[in-house]
């Protein structure tokens, strides 16, 4: 998903390991776990100050990294994992493999119910991804682009039979393309099942109030299946409170007042103050996230010319939006999408390792049109986005590159993207998804949902569908790896500057929480220790 976040750079890598299961794992808690003896303590309502307002609560509509934070704590998925990286059994008890690849059979957990008392089963999961694969307009067609069809075999058992083999499916099965909702809820709610989709899911909390830009309130599921690693019932908490808050200064500060006591974004010049703090508890770990400025290469816009993109890309100072900008040097730079939690990452793939603002002016004097000026389009309301957008302002100078800033709602620039009318280039990043498919195929394969750039390369559609058919990790690194010098450097479809990291501060008391590489809270092992 989408997300308007620079503050905060990639710090550590870890290995990733795709892993399929076919144990019963129950859903653990970790990180700031409850005191060594302590009971688990039931009960309490926390409040956690998100980034900005979501767009989607549709898992097959929602584009934005915002709405999964909500999403995770209302919907099950099929799978899940854990933070390192392991696929976890979670609808879907267990699973298998054809040898050639092309059918997987998942066994699904039985006696579960969406929260308006309609059963989950085989029939459920087919009417799910059919309206993800089938419905104009979902944003799930390539997660599942190589489902052919689902099969009921019986109502805990269902096939998934591909076109061809495809390494991501688990993958994508973990986020939105594997989440389940209720029928009765979306046929019931009509076109307001997008922003009040109450009862909807089978997951620990349940969505009963939806209050745009001001909060969402979700309260505990009773009846949800999952315990802990000790055995106790989830979830723990009575009542969550998510309140859209746009500055992380401010966010930061409803923190430390007791307004809030979750918050997953911090400015750099923060951490080394919070770390410190008796009061709160600070986690991080890398991320699958980049952070990006996104042309639109479509006819008829300055863009189409993509060497106007490989000089933009040419001319920043990737190291110095690292270190003098609002990260503070936490983190690091990137060139592409690939991260280096992935196991693709190229750590060698360092195109311009220093800023090149004579290659990007002759590159520019090379297409004949005059001097390079266009518009910026900043999501509003942090005041460290805006910084960082500015330092980068000041580098294409160097380069007698002109590129001017305007703020507007996250939300409002995201549509103009999506609708392909966005002037000049947007400062817009992406969350991150477990495999490397997540961050690349979406976003450059022409036609694709999240392809806002409008790019289209034939050597690139090739060269990822390819990858997407490999079962070999080896072979599969060199397609993606051929792919990115292409789409990110030879014919650049947008400008990659950085990996973000994943950091959750929470008040001391609140325990069993821990640091995801996709920086989405788990809600269901939390505590408020009395």
């Amino acid at each position: 998903m989408r997300s308007a976040r620079f503050a905060l750079v990639f710090v550590s890598a870890f290995a990733i390991l795709l892993a399929a299961c076919a144990g019963g794992q129950q859903p653990s808690g970790g990180g700031s776990a409850a005191p060594s003896g302590a009971k688990a303590a039931y009960g309490g309502t926390l409040t956690f100050a998100l980034e900005n307002d979501v767009s989607n609560l549709d898992p097959m509509l929602s584009g934005l990294f915002v709405d999964r934070n909500i999403h995770y704590a209302m919907y099950d998925s099929l799978v899940r994992v854990d933070p390192q990286g392991n696929i976890l059994p979670w609808l879907a008890e267990k699973w298998e493999t054809s040898t050639d690849g092309k059918t997987v059979t998942f066994h699904l957990r039985q006696g579960v119910k969406y929260h308006d008392g309609t059963a989950f089963d085989g029939d459920s999961v087919k009417w799910n991804i059919d309206r993800y694969i089938q419905t104009k307009g979902s944003l799930r067609t390539a997660d599942l682009g190589s489902v052919d069809n689902v099969q009921v075999v019986d109502a805990s058992t269902v096939k998934f039979n591909l076109k061809s083999a495809f390494a991501p499916l688990l993958g994508a099965l973990v986020d939105r393309a594997g989440m389940m909702v209720s029928k009765k809820v979306v046929d019931a709610m009509g076109a307001d099942f997008t922003v009040k989709p109450f009862k909807a899911g089978t997951g620990p909390f349940i969505l009963t109030e939806a209050v745009k830009n001001d909060h969402y309130t979700l309260e505990k599921n009773p009846d949800w299946w999952g315990k802990d690693a000790a055995g106790n019932k989830l979830p723990f908490l009575d009542k969550i409170t998510v309140k859209p808050i746009l500055d992380a200064d401010v966010a930061l500060t409803n923190l430390r007042t007791g307004q809030a006591q979750v918050i997953n974004r911090i400015n750099g010049k923060d951490v080394p103050v919070v770390k410190t703090d008796p009061t709160l508890t600070y986690q991080q770990v890398g991320s699958f996230s980049w952070n990006s400025m996104v042309p639109n290469e479509a006819p008829g816009f300055i863009f189409n010319e993509h060497r106007y993109v490989k000089a933009v890309a040419m001319a920043i100072d990737r190291d110095e939006i690292l270190n003098k900008g609002p990260a503070q040097g936490i983190g690091l730079v990137g060139w592409g999408p690939i991260s280096p939690a992935h196991f693709a990452y190229d750590p060698s793939f360092k195109p311009w390792p220093k800023a090149d603002p004579d290659g990007a002016k002759k590159l520019v004097a090379e297409v004949g049109k005059g001097p390079l000026k266009f518009e910026l389009l900043v999501p509003s309301g942090d005041p460290a986005t805006l910084q960082t957008a500015q330092l980068i302002q000041a580098e294409l100078a160097k380069a007698d590159i002109t590129m001017d800033l305007k703020t507007q709602l996250f939300n409002d620039i995201v549509t103009l993207q999506q609708q392909h009318k966005h002037p000049g280039m947007t400062f817009v990043g992406w969350s991150g998804r477990l495999d490397p498919d997540g961050n690349t195929y979406d976003f450059v394969v022409t036609g694709s949902p999240n392809n806002d750039s409008s790019y289209s390369n034939p050597k690139v559609d090739d060269l990822m569908k390819q990858q997407r058919a490999e079962s070999d990790p080896a072979k599969r690194k060199t397609l993606l790896l051929q792919a990115q010098q292409i789409y990110a450097v030879d014919d650049p479809s947008r400008v990659w500057f950085g990996f973000g990291v994943s950091p959750l501060v929470t008040v001391k008391n609140l325990t069993g929480m821990e640091s995801y590489p996709d920086r989405i809270p788990r809600f269901q092992t939390a505590q408020l220790q009395k």
